[in-house]
């Protein structure tokens, strides 16, 4: 077992890099590439969980646990690499509306003053307010 847990170790570390890279929004491509060190990685332990199963005494629930949970990690870097394949075929997006118009990339504030805005406004004020 104590060959098994360097294996779960990087596992957990390029899981956990996986989720930074989440946490700031990296791009398809870089994801693409953490994603398949992990899976990498994941292969390793389940080859290990395999042999060893019956000389360590390891569950086979164990074994079906980690099988699953590769099958998402396969599903999740599929559609991943796709999207990083596709956005280096279509090359890198152009410049916006707002840059090519040299506009502000935010809608302008709303004046705070209101100038009548119903249908019964008159230039006096609401006739039923009154």
């Amino acid at each position: 077992m104590k060959e098994f847990m360097p294996l779960r170790e990087e596992a957990e570390k390029r899981g956990k890099m996986i989720k930074a890279a989440s946490d700031r929004h990296a791009p398809p491509d870089e994801a693409c590439k953490l994603i398949k060190n992990y899976s990498q990685a994941e292969t390793k332990m389940l080859k290990y969980v395999e042999t060893h199963q019956a000389k360590c005494g390891i569950p086979s629930q164990i074994g079906d646990q980690l099988k699953a949970g590769h099958k998402n990690t396969e599903a999740l870097e599929t559609k991943v690499c796709n999207i990083a394949q596709q956005m280096q075929q279509h090359g890198p997006a152009g410049p916006s509306l707002s840059d090519v118009l040299g506009s502000a990339a935010t809608v302008p504030e709303a004046t705070a003053a209101k100038k009548g805005g119903s249908t019964f406004d008159t230039l006096n004020g609401n006739v039923l307010a009154r």
